[in-house]
């Protein structure tokens, strides 16, 4: 483990358990990479199967814990919210508003082939120089969590509006966050509310969206409310009447027809294709 005080904000060590005991809510961002081992991982409600390879970000605000099928093999590296902010970041700008909007989205962050391969030969060097703590280990070890926190970033920015690249305007990284944490209050995503928390026009909020984002304001909520129904739909057992509470919609008709609008077919067929 990561001990030095100089290093005190940034944490890493090797776990071998057949039960997890790490405390449900954090004060810092937790990468658990499972090493060998499976199981279901938790996580905001969801219910996720796990394997090895899997690398998922655990973030200060959302509950979250494992159930191991037998003895499992993890590596944490906890990155404290103050090395987030106060790291310079090259070409990253708001990195923390971007770990934090991972948890809309639970399960494994790294979706990109060639960066699980990465990911892999980065915890691998990780685990053998925690183990070997030879000369300069401590600096070592830093590079090979930034380097982790970055290719976790990139995923995580990737599932963004197709047009969201790292030289996209600050104020439009805040907005995604403000919608990405408010996406369950309907009222708060008005493009006459969000316009004026941003300063923007009303008149001009949507040609700004979509310039920034290369998506339409309304499209995007639609299709990030689609992902978010379709996550609990796989992972959870909750009814559409819960879902319909969860997202702001009137009833079960209207959450109905609003999916259908969008994805031609039914909640309950895509919850039934899921299952089979």
């Amino acid at each position: 483990m990561i001990k030095d005080p100089k290093y005190e904000a940034v944490e890493a060590y090797y776990l071998k358990t057949e039960k997890w005991e790490v405390k449900k809510y954090l004060n810092f961002f937790q990468f658990v990479y499972v090493i060998s081992g499976n199981g279901v991982h938790n996580y905001s409600g969801n219910s996720i199967p796990f394997q090895e390879d899997y690398l998922v970000l655990l973030t200060p605000d959302k509950e979250n814990y494992f159930e191991l099928n037998g003895e499992t093999e993890f590596l944490i590296m906890k990155v404290h919210l103050s090395y987030v902010r106060d790291y310079r970041w090259k070409t990253i700008d708001y990195l923390e508003e971007l770990l934090f909007s991972s948890s809309q989205i639970s399960g494994t962050i790294i979706t990109n082939s060639s960066d699980k391969v990465l990911i892999k030969h980065l915890a691998d060097s990780l685990i053998i120089s925690l183990e070997e703590k030879k000369l300069y280990h401590q600096d070592l070890n830093l590079h090979y969590i930034n380097a982790l926190t970055v290719i976790a970033a990139r995923n995580i920015s990737e599932k963004k509006p197709h047009g969201f690249t790292e030289k996209v305007d600050n104020k439009f990284e805040s907005i995604l966050t403000y919608v990405e944490h408010n996406i369950y209050n309907p009222v708060l995503l008005r493009t006459q509310v969000v316009s004026e928390a941003f300063g923007i026009s009303p008149n001009y909020f949507s040609s700004y969206f979509k310039h920034q984002s290369g998506e339409n304001y309304k499209n995007y909520l639609a299709n990030y409310k689609i992902k978010l129904i379709e996550h609990r739909l796989t992972y959870s057992d909750k009814r559409i009447t819960e879902l319909v509470d969860e997202f702001g919609f009137i009833d079960e008709s209207h959450i109905n027809k609003f999916y259908k609008r969008h994805k031609g077919t039914t909640i309950k067929a895509f919850r039934k294709a899921q299952k089979t």
